[in-house]
């Protein structure tokens, strides 16, 4: 580990987070939401979704961009689809809304859809799916954000990184779990990598202003990425902004749905869907009644999650290509990293950690580590 990296533990990061957002006007309760969102984030290794975001959210606070109290309310219920209204508030906090909602009415339904319009930064999208397939259910995520990438093929900026997750329930193997933007990665990788001092970046990352590819991280632009596969990465996201743009009658493209003031490539209005199936709802005559609530009392909800075990198995069993340790399944590297970092602590750059501290000291809080 470098001098110029600290461990952090995470429940101390996680204070630190509570208390700065509790000094800005969160409520106790969703500064924890937002805080898990983080720390978790952190722990399975996503660090563009981790605590790395609590100063763009502090500056958005204090531009009037993010409501501090985040109110959600009901657009249209009809059951199995609901659409909110984030109230651009915390992303974080009507996401944890959405995604309950949406396992509670795949239960009674078999199938639900949860839209959020006049929502901000969601995090990582394995937060809300995990949390679903932690509970028996398939679930998919779907979300936009501002105009900072050109479609493939063209220079005007049109998409966001749009990011898809999905999950699958388990039973004794840790839940599988896919989260990607579809550009090759997330823009905050590339503010982060310029947070560290980074003198490169991988090639094939991001454009400079311009949008020639470059792999000098000061010429690199988060709001120039390139997609992952070429055309491939940009039909996936081009799915993502019909579904969490235009179907959750949000902003999307060049069309502004907002009462935010910003717009475009500062736009901080998202909108988001996700949807959620309950397996046992295609369970084989006789394998029982199916309780759909994840908790693995040898219904038919447990087939299905049998069955992914089996997979997950299967993949492991697979003979290694040469210069492979094996085959991993979605995941698992977080998982296991996870576990390293509730053991060891949290590593983060000294200068995230400065920056943390600074905003820790405006509110009165002592410094990480102190």
């Amino acid at each position: 580990m470098g001098d110029d990296i600290r461990l952090i533990d995470a429940e101390v990061l996680r204070a630190q987070l509570v208390g700065v957002l509790d000094h800005h006007g969160v409520p106790a309760e969703q500064a924890a939401i937002v805080a898990d969102s983080l720390v978790e984030a952190d722990l399975r290794g996503v660090d563009s979704h981790g605590c790395n975001l609590l100063a763009l959210y502090v500056a958005r606070m204090q531009a009037g961009d993010l409501r501090a109290v985040t109110e959600v309310s009901t657009v249209r219920d009809d059951g199995s689809t609901v659409l909110l209204d984030g109230g651009l508030g915390f992303g974080q906090v009507a996401g944890r809304i959405a995604i309950d909602l949406a396992i509670e009415r795949a239960r009674v339904h078999g199938l639900a859809a949860v839209a959020v319009r006049e929502s901000t930064h969601l995090g990582a999208l394995a937060y809300y799916t995990m949390r679903a397939a932690e509970a028996g259910l398939i679930a998919l995520a779907f979300q936009n954000g501002p105009t900072i990438v050109p479609p493939f093929g063209g220079l005007t900026q049109i998409f966001s990184t749009n990011p898809f997750s999905y999950a699958l329930p388990t039973l004794d193997e840790p839940v599988v779990v896919y989260d990607i933007a579809t550009t090759t990665v997330a823009g905050n990788k590339v503010i982060l990598a310029k947070k560290r001092g980074d003198a490169t970046i991988p090639e094939g990352w991001a454009n400079d202003e311009d949008g020639n590819p470059t792999t000098d991280t000061q010429r690199a632009s988060p709001m120039h990425l390139q997609w992952f596969g070429g055309h491939k990465g940009y039909g996936i996201a081009l799915l993502v902004e019909a579904m969490a743009g235009a179907l959750a009658r949000s902003c999307f493209g060049r069309t502004e749905r907002s009462a935010a003031t910003a717009a475009g490539r500062d736009r901080v209005a998202k909108g988001y869907v996700f949807i959620t199936i309950d397996p046992s709802r295609f369970s084989l005559p006789g394998s029982g009644a199916g309780s759909g609530d994840g908790s693995g009392d040898g219904s038919a909800a447990d087939d299905y999650r049998r069955d992914i075990d089996t997979l997950v198995r299967d993949l492991h069993d697979c003979e290694p290509s040469v210069g492979s340790a094996g085959v991993l399944v979605p995941g698992e590297l977080e998982h296991r990293r996870r576990a390293q970092r509730l053991a060891e602590g949290i590593p983060l750059s000294a200068g995230l950690v400065a920056e943390l501290d600074l905003l820790a000291s405006a509110a009165g809080l002592r410094a990480l580590g102190s």
